[in-house]
């Protein structure tokens, strides 16, 4: 009966381990990268999946899915250059009873190099034309630079990286934009997509103009004495935005001449005009910058009859 008992399970475990179907199927094993020097770094792009056909028993092939199973490359001994990765039946390791029918790629092709940081300014570009009478006074850019770690061989041929064209067409005033940067593929792949922040300053352009005829305002604080004043207007060359130095009609409310005479007494004195611009303007030139002030005594009684009248009504 013991021996009947063996040979069943015997049997049993033949069907299972022996008798049992085999197939066939494709899997990917990942390519794992081990023990690369830190001033070392693959410079291609290649393929990280190997497609490799196993066979064995259903059981046994289906219980890859829970194993991680690699295809382990050794780099510590990399130098610079170009190393060829041979992939056969025997460079992935597979549980017993499974049986590597094929591997593809064979041969996988890295390009070792020297791994470097660089800084590299930005520089801003733009398109589009401004408006008459605006310009663009600067462009900052926040970063100004970016610095960026790869290969030697990308790196050493980059001095300057560009953002993407930065459309100035109507901009009146400043502004402050979010602008992407254009790489190339290689660069790009090293750093992806970098947003960085442009502040644009834009400023109105200025215009020469003579202004005549400004009249002049005397500041008087003694009460018993009249004034005449020669010339009664002036002309003011200044700076003007370009904006308003186009509307004649306003271009001498920009501007307020006067002369204190508050302090004198009566006779001839020859005094500085002070001229006060409105904001964003800037004087060049002021003619005559001095006029003359007559300050004529008024009689006393005179003074009181007009009292007296102004007491009578």
């Amino acid at each position: 009966m013991l021996k009947l008992l063996s040979l069943f399970f015997a049997l049993f475990l033949w069907y299972f381990v022996v008798g049992e179907d085999k197939v066939d199927r494709t899997i990917f094993v990942p390519l794992e990268i081990v023990n690369l020097p830190e001033n070392m770094v693959i410079a291609n792009q290649f393929k990280r999946e190997l497609e490799v056909t196993v066979s064995g028993p259903r059981s046994l092939i289906k219980s890859l899915d829970r194993r991680n199973i690699t295809r382990s490359v050794n780099l510590s001994d990399a130098l610079p250059g170009t190393r060829v990765v041979k992939n056969n039946k025997n460079s992935i390791s597979f549980p017993r009873g499974v049986r590597v029918m094929r591997v593809q790629p064979t041969h996988i092709i890295l390009l070792l190099d020297k791994l470097i940081s660089k800084s590299l300014r930005i520089k801003a570009v733009t398109s589009g034309n401004m408006l008459e009478g605006y310009n663009v006074s600067s462009i900052s850019l926040e970063p100004p630079a970016i610095t960026i770690t790869g290969p030697m061989k990308i790196l050493d041929g980059q001095n300057l990286l560009t953002t993407n064209p930065i459309n100035i067409s109507g901009l009146t005033k400043s502004t402050i934009i979010n602008v992407g940067l254009n790489l190339e593929e290689d660069i790009a792949a090293l750093i992806g997509d970098p947003i960085v922040t442009a502040n644009i300053i834009i400023n109105e352009k200025l215009v020469e103009k003579t202004v005549s005829r400004i009249p002049v305002t005397v500041n008087q604080a003694a009460p018993d004495t009249a004034f005449r004043i020669k010339p009664k207007t002036i002309s003011v060359k200044a700076l003007l935005p370009y904006s308003l130095a186009h509307d004649p009609k306003k271009l001498k409310s920009f501007f307020e001449a006067v002369v204190n005479a508050g302090s004198l007494s009566a006779g001839t004195h020859k005094l500085k005009v002070k001229v006060t611009p409105a904001r964003a303007v800037t004087i060049e030139e002021v003619k005559p910058d001095t006029i003359i002030v007559k300050l004529l005594a008024v009689a006393k009684h005179h003074s009181d009859q007009k009292k007296q009248s102004s007491s009578v009504r």
